[in-house]
């Protein structure tokens, strides 16, 4: 078999193959004595059919499938035989039929990953927004705190409901033209955010208690984020089966011990400030290295295939069909258009570079991961998941997924190499408002 590369693109190559007269006869003559001991024609035993016989009755099929063996042998010889990175299937643009006694050829294009070489990448000038937590967002914290912890008691001195009340209501009816029928909810009437409906909450207080078969009219507004129902009106029928008071605990030094997160209230706010400027600066630290990749990719701008890209466009669906919920193996092609799916191709190019560039400045750096190195993340992994790491590592092995860690290992550490040799400024802290600042200004001048 010969083989003869010739460049079309960056990222596609030209295969030329010929393929001698005695290696297609060969494949021929296998296929028709399989066929000849396999066949039943009438009048031939079944193994004694003559040759010219199964040749005249077959013979288009076996051409057509030595065919597809040839371009199939050819193609693998040309990826391996030549060090060819495909990433696509082969697109056949000529096929010479098979003739007696002469050899076959084809030629192909076929999509290959292309040479890359990552340039100027160290010495970027970055940014980082600075760790900022204010005394506002703990809290806010604290009152999230106190809400987990509260305490669902008996109603006592007063027949009617209060918005420190959570509800337990049966609720049929309509929205629109939607039938409705909920036997048991729950609403909780002083948590406007997670109101079932507009309006709903406002509705629900000052009712009686025990109200059964209460009419309840709401109009839900036309910018409700269910556009399904937006617009629409409701109408229910609610029965309260069961009323309590939330109770929150107050902020104080046993509300700490309780939650066993210090000894005082102070320690409690110390505890929740750490936990904030923890978790802000694995995203200030996410943001660098995306700052990193986005000027990484900017400064050199390589040619990628189309099936990569449309592999990153792919990756990008089965990411937003996780975001929205769906259950594995769902298909988010069903939540795309084609225009939509096109406005998505910008974005997993500037990934699939980031990636293609990330793997060239490893083999540039001679980046490799080790076995500590990938037994240190699995044991990272398991901890988090409070199972056994080989548990864990028997699992990877089965599913095959240890190479792709690897991988992506091997990826990490080119980015850390990137920020590591990048000149990093700190950003100033973000003003504060314009209004805030003359509220304080007025503020103090009132108090002199």
């Amino acid at each position: 078999m010969q083989v003869r590369i010739e460049d079309v693109s960056p990222v596609e190559k030209k295969l030329i193959v010929e393929v001698p007269w005695d290696t297609v006869n060969g494949k021929l003559s296998d296929m028709y004595r399989k066929l000849s001991r396999s066949v039943q024609i009438k009048g031939f035993r079944k193994g004694k059919v003559p040759m010219s016989v199964v040749k005249q009755m077959y013979g288009k099929h076996v051409r057509s499938e030595v065919t597809e063996q040839l371009v199939r042998e050819g193609f693998l010889e040309a990826t391996s035989g030549h060090e060819l990175a495909a990433v696509s299937e082969p697109r056949v643009e000529t096929l010479s039929e098979i003739r007696s006694g002469e050899p076959f050829s084809f030629e192909a294009v076929v999509e290959v990953r292309g040479e890359v070489e990552a340039k100027d990448y160290k010495g970027m000038a970055l940014t980082r927004r600075p760790l900022v937590v204010e005394d506002e967002e703990i809290a806010t914290q604290l009152e999230q705190l106190r809400q987990e912890n509260a305490e669902l008691q008996p109603i006592e001195g007063r027949e009617r409901t209060a918005k420190s009340d959570v509800l337990t209501m049966s609720l049929e009816g309509t929205i629109g033209e939607q039938p409705v029928n909920q036997p048991q909810i729950h609403v909780d009437l002083g948590d406007a955010e997670h109101e079932p409906l507009p309006g709903m909450i406002d509705a629900l207080t000052d009712l009686p208690l025990d109200a059964k078969d209460h009419k309840l009219e709401l109009t839900i507004p036309e910018d409700f984020q269910e556009q399904s129902v937006a617009g629409q009106a409701a109408s229910f029928t609610i029965t309260i089966t069961d009323a309590r008071v939330k109770t929150l605990p107050e902020l104080d030094d046993d509300f700490a011990k309780d939650l066993e997160r210090g000894e005082s209230l102070d320690e409690l706010r110390q505890s929740i400030r750490a936990d904030i400027e923890k978790q802000r600066q694995s995203q200030i630290d996410r943001e660098l290295k995306q700052s990193a990749i986005k000027e990484l990719v900017k400064r050199n701008e390589i040619p990628v295939a189309p099936t990569l890209v449309d592999r990153g466009v792919e990756f990008q669906m089965q990411r937003l069909a996780g975001m929205m919920g769906m259950p594995p193996g769902s298909d988010p092609r069903q939540l795309l258009t084609d225009e939509m799916r096109e406005q998505m191709r910008p974005s997993a190019l500037e990934e699939i570079r980031g990636q293609l560039l990330l793997e060239a400045i490893a083999d540039q750096e001679s980046i490799e991961i080790s076995d500590e190195d990938l037994d240190a993340h699995l044991s990272e992994i398991a901890e988090r998941r409070n199972e056994p790491v080989a548990r864990l590592r028997a699992q990877y092995e089965r599913d095959g997924k240890l190479d792709s860690i690897r991988y992506q290992l091997r990826q990490d550490k080119a980015l850390d190499l990137i920020v590591e040799h990048a000149e990093v400024t700190e950003a100033e802290p973000e003003p504060e408002p314009a209004d805030d600042a003359a509220d304080a200004e007025s503020g103090s001048d009132d108090q002199g």
